[in-house]
């Protein structure tokens, strides 16, 4: 009964940390979104179309807010079901879980394989570059606290 009860709490913690990276990806998308918004030329103003600027604009945000949600969410996931599945912390976890959500999100995006490889590649990079030099995306990582 005891490791039924532990499986349920990883499995908890692995599904809580995934929403937590959506929803900062959501929030950060948003923000993002909202300042290309503002920075782009405005569109014609048509003659049944109300706001034009302010439905662009949500549209704009809606689109950066949904791609930076699932690249979080998708590192996340990867990252922490290897972790559970290896049972080791280390800079491999990252570089999957990089690769994982470059290709998926970003790559497949643009509907190209080797886009695809491209971007996978790059975020796994990133990731094993932040993990061997030690740098923390977080204060609750700095603070040894997983």
């Amino acid at each position: 009964m005891e490791g039924s009860s532990l499986r349920d709490r990883v499995d908890e913690e692995l599904v809580f940390k995934t929403g937590k990276a959506a929803g900062i990806g959501l929030a950060a998308g948003s923000v993002w979104g909202g300042l290309v918004s503002m920075l782009r030329d405005g569109p014609q103003v048509g003659s049944n179309v109300k706001y034009p600027e302010l439905v662009r604009t949500g549209k704009v945000c809606g689109h950066y807010a949904g791609h930076l949600a699932a690249l979080g969410a998708t590192y996340v996931c990867v990252e922490q079901a290897l972790e559970k599945y290896r049972m080791k912390k280390d800079y491999i976890n990252g570089a999957v879980a990089g690769f994982a959500a470059g290709a998926t999100v970003l790559g497949f995006r643009a509907r190209r394989f080797p886009t695809a490889i491209v971007s996978g590649s790059a975020l796994a990079l990133t990731s094993v570059l932040l993990d061997v030099t030690g740098m923390r995306t977080t204060e609750e990582e700095e603070k040894g606290h997983h």
